[in-house]
């Protein structure tokens, strides 16, 4: 990764989330980047792992393929999340215990990185709903505004990260991304339009509700506000997720899902 380059959160078949920034130009000493999730949806534990580079490099992060990536469950169990290719490590059939915590590793180079994360119950969407916007408000052609529609738990504190897709093309950069608390609407039903992003007729919308942990999602409206803030002067960086200044972050999270054609 270069320094003052976004560390993707959500890569491609590894989660949102997907984003790191280091404001320093000049070169500087290596560091590992983890981007790692466990979906209970799939039972998939995914992790990314690769080095940052120079700002002043044109070559892609190099990817760390000898590492020992390793999950434990609530009380300890260790599996190994095994090599696939190019810096990618993948362990299927990985069976979920919600509201458990899970813990992953990752040694590398003699050293030890690990983060933990609590994996919440999923929390049902209820179908989703779409208004039209005429021309000149918010968009200058129109388009459809699709909205989040879910009944939050009473009396159990929620974090949520929403991800949305047009025709089964994944929306999940940092700047299309979505996420939501209960502070204000605990116990309630929630329908929110989720502006920014506009469909047109005849559109498939898909949405993804993941259920995460607070510590996920702080990191996430960090990262979020990086990218908002990325021509500021001095733009922050998230909390460290990981110890052993490691970079990048871990989610173990649950999700539910809806899809809708716009007509």
């Amino acid at each position: 990764m270069k320094q003052l380059i976004l560390i993707p959160l959500l890569l491609i078949g590894f989660i949102a989330c997907q984003k790191v920034i280091d404001i320093d130009l000049n070169d500087a000493e290596q560091k590992l980047v983890i981007v790692a999730s466990y979906s209970a949806h799939d039972s998939t534990v995914s992790a990314k792992v690769t080095l940052t580079s120079s700002y002043f490099d044109s070559n892609p992060e190099p990817e760390v393929n000898d590492a020992i990536v390793t999950i434990y469950d609530h009380i300890g169990n260790a599996t190994n999340v095994p090599l696939t290719a190019n810096g990618e490590y993948v362990l299927s059939n990985y069976i979920p215990i919600i509201n458990s915590t899970y813990t992953l590793t990752v040694n590398y180079n003699n050293s030890i990185y690990t983060a933990a994360c609590d994996l919440a119950p999923s929390v049902p969407l209820e179908p989703i709903t779409y208004d039209s916007i005429p021309p000149g408000i918010f968009t200058e052609s129109g388009g459809y505004i699709a909205s989040l529609n879910f009944y939050d738990p009473a009396s159990v504190v929620n974090h949520y990260e929403i991800i949305l897709s047009e025709n089964g093309k994944i929306k999940d950069s940092l700047n299309q991304i979505f996420t939501q608390d209960d502070n204000l609407t605990d116990g309630n039903f929630v329908h929110r339009p989720l502006f920014g992003r506009f469909f047109h007729l005849y559109d498939t919308v898909g949405m993804e509700m993941r259920t995460i942990d607070q510590q996920v999602y702080n990191y996430l409206n960090q990262a979020i506000e990086t990218v908002s803030n990325q021509n500021s002067a001095a733009p922050g960086n998230p909390e460290a997720f990981w110890d052993n200044d490691a970079l990048g972050y871990f989610s173990a999270y649950s999700s539910s899902f809806q899809e809708v054609i716009i007509l």
